[in-house]
């Protein structure tokens, strides 16, 4: 499961950047303040619902600025305003370093690991083990947000792009 898991992040991960190629700095945020999640509140949500993962594993990681929490975690992004927001490349930059450690680990957890309960009762369902706690975070949460950066991008009349 470890290689298909990883292989398919890799696949998604590549897609989100592909999709957000194209979208300038200007554009970013576009239509957030008309109730629409934009590519970078979707990029900075990415980033930041990394933290329950870290968390669990008890490592040292690249924290993200506090007021990140604040615009990007849970549900809709709810921003009083646009001003001092991180720019494209602050995004990239984190949900690269972010990503690549949680990754990283993934690979190195024990199979006994893998099979323990997650500590999130978030989906716990659905997801009953550490290894598909993290398959959500390193695939299908990134899938959904690239689902979701096609719809804003076409609401903006850009070119889709991607693959």
């Amino acid at each position: 499961m470890t290689s298909t898991t990883l292989a398919l992040y890799q696949f998604q991960y590549n897609y989100l950047l592909k999709l957000v190629d194209n979208i300038s700095e200007e554009q970013l945020f576009s239509k957030q303040s008309e109730g629409y999640n934009s590519a970078g509140w979707i990029l900075g949500h990415i980033c930041v619902e990394a933290e329950d993962v870290f968390h669990y594993l008890n490592i040292d990681y690249p924290k993200v600025p506090e007021p990140w929490f604040d615009w990007f975690r849970n549900g809709f992004g709810k921003l009083d305003t646009l001003a001092d927001l991180p720019a494209k490349s602050e995004l990239l930059d984190s949900l690269h370093q972010r990503y690549s450690l949680l990754a990283g680990h993934y690979a190195q957890l024990s199979d006994t690991a893998r099979q323990a309960p997650h500590p999130s009762q978030f989906m716990k369902s659905l997801l009953p083990d550490v290894d598909s706690w993290f398959a959500h975070h390193l695939v299908t949460h990134i899938a959904v947000h690239c689902g979701n950066i096609v719809v804003w991008k076409k609401l903006l009349g850009l070119e889709v792009g991607g693959y």
